[in-house]
C-alpha cells in the first residue's frame, strides 16, 4: 500500500500509548496501545502492533490488532493481518491469509 495519500505515519521505531484522534488518514507501522477515534481512515501496516478499541470511518489491517472495532464504512483484513476482537461494520472484506478471531455484526 503506497504512502502517497496518507497524511500521517507512526513509524516502526515508535511505541505510543494513549488516546489518538485524527481527521483524515493515519498509518501505524509501530506499536500503539490505548484508544483510537476518527471519522477518517486507519491503516495498520504489516509491522504495526495495535492494542486498542477503535471507532473509525474505515480500517485496513495488515498487521496485528487486538481490540474491538466500530467502523462506520468498512473493515478490510489483508494478508497477513490478524484481528482479535469484535467488529461492528456495514462492510467487511477478509482476504485469504488474514485471520479474524472474534464476532462480527453487520
Amino acid at each position: 500500500m503506497k504512502d502517497e495519500n496518507i497524511d500521517t505515519i507512526i513509524g516502526d521505531d515508535i511505541s505510543f500509548r494513549g488516546t489518538l484522534t485524527f481527521k483524515d488518514t493515519l498509518k501505524i507501522k509501530g506499536q500503539f496501545k490505548g484508544s483510537i477515534s476518527s471519522p477518517g481512515r486507519l491503516i495498520i501496516d504489516e509491522t504495526g502492533d495495535v492494542e486498542a478499541d477503535i471507532e473509525i470511518g474505515s480500517l485496513v489491517v495488515l498487521g496485528s490488532l487486538r481490540g474491538n472495532v466500530d467502523a462506520k464504512e468498512k473493515v478490510e483484513l489483508r494478508k497477513p493481518g490478524k484481528l482479535v476482537g469484535d467488529i461492528k461494520t456495514p462492510g467487511l472484506e477478509v482476504e485469504t491469509g488474514s485471520r479474524l478471531l472474534g464476532n462480527c455484526i453487520m
